[in-house]
């Protein structure tokens, strides 16, 4: 009788990798395509996509970083990391650290064009949250952006450690 390998530890972590970057494709592109009423403001089909090449860039490239995890192209892998980590920065600074910190009349026309929409967190005094589609949003980035960084740190002392020559 065999004994069935056990996977490693670099090949959990990269599955777990591909299992987010394909939630967060799915996720994106229901979110942005379909219409889902005050989940994403749209109530009828066709939907109204303001962002529409850019959607179908973005849509593009997490399919091309799922399929760098999957076959395990460590360049596609470490773009993957610094293109989910651009994602990352652009909404801390849009939603997260507003939220925590509390804002101004400033950005007013910021939040009024999402307050019709499911809101998921509390909102207290200036501190107002994002709208639940794009806090689910922030989750599968959230998690696609520490999930592939681990991958792909893991990935390259993998690659670093087995291909080191003994001394001697």
């Amino acid at each position: 009788m065999e004994i069935p390998e056990v996977p490693s530890r670099t090949e959990k972590n990269r599955f777990l990798t591909v299992v987010c970057l394909t939630v967060l494709l799915v996720y994106y592109e229901l979110y942005r395509w379909l219409p889902l009423g005050r989940w994403n403001g749209e109530f009828h089909w066709p939907i109204h996509n303001d962002q529409f090449y850019p959607d179908i860039v973005i849509g593009f490239l997490l399919l091309v970083m799922v399929v760098s995890f999957t076959r395990r192209l460590r360049a596609g892998m470490w773009i993957a990391v610094v293109l989910l980590s651009v994602w990352v920065a652009v909404h801390l600074h849009d939603w997260w650290i507003p939220y925590i910190r509390g804002t101004g009349p400033e950005r007013d026309g910021f939040y009024s064009f999402y307050r019709n929409r499911t809101q998921v967190l509390p909102s207290f005094g200036r501190h107002r949250p994002p709208d639940g589609g794009h806090a689910v949003l922030d989750l599968f980035v959230f998690a696609a952006f520490l999930s592939a960084l681990v991958s792909s740190v893991i990935a390259s002392r993998t690659v670093k450690s087995a291909t080191e020559v003994p001394a001697g």
